[in-house]
């Protein structure tokens, strides 16, 4: 008796196991799959990171913040993702992002100054460092950004409380 059990279980799970591998082929089979599969990796990063980091398509649209980018804003993640970056920020802002989306598209990485803005409209100062990430081919599979706020620093009244020197 204790033998049919014991192949009974492992029937069982013979079936769980295929059901799993036949998931897995259909994962694997579908297009985009390598594109997928690096970008699960990156979020996978940025969701345990303390730093705001945003990773972004070549049209600047948000394909993922991570928890630290949604505090800095004020924003849940599902008002964030699928939105334009123009949103979180001013026009002239967002004509230096699309300039730096054309940078990342060649390849080339970049740190500059920017301005977010919170859902409450406030202005945060912060400094991002943009990095293309592409597949093995060459395809841009997304763009990932992390953000430093600078609010302490352009902050006077702060920066005097405290005793800190501008760096700037």
């Amino acid at each position: 008796m204790n033998k049919l059990l014991n192949i009974k279980e492992l029937e069982t799970e013979n079936k769980k196991l295929k059901n799993e591998i036949e998931k897995l082929r259909f994962y694997v089979s579908l297009p985009s799959y390598e594109k997928r599969a690096i970008f699960e990796v990156y979020t996978r990063f940025a969701s345990n990171s303390l730093s705001p980091i945003t990773l972004t398509d070549d049209s600047e649209k948000v394909l993922y913040a991570n928890p630290a980018f949604c505090k800095l804003l004020d924003y849940k993640p599902e008002e964030i993702i699928s939105k334009n970056l123009r949103q979180f920020t001013n026009r002239v802002e967002f004509s230096n992002y699309q300039m730096n989306t054309y940078l990342r598209k060649k390849g080339i990485a970049g740190l500059y100054n920017s301005i977010l803005i919170k859902r409450n409209n406030d202005e945060i100062h912060v400094q991002l460092s943009a990095s293309p990430v592409f597949n093995d081919s060459g395809k841009l599979i997304c763009i990932m950004t992390i953000c430093t706020d600078l609010s302490l620093f352009y902050n006077k009244e702060i920066v005097k409380s405290h005793n800190i020197r501008k760096v700037f």
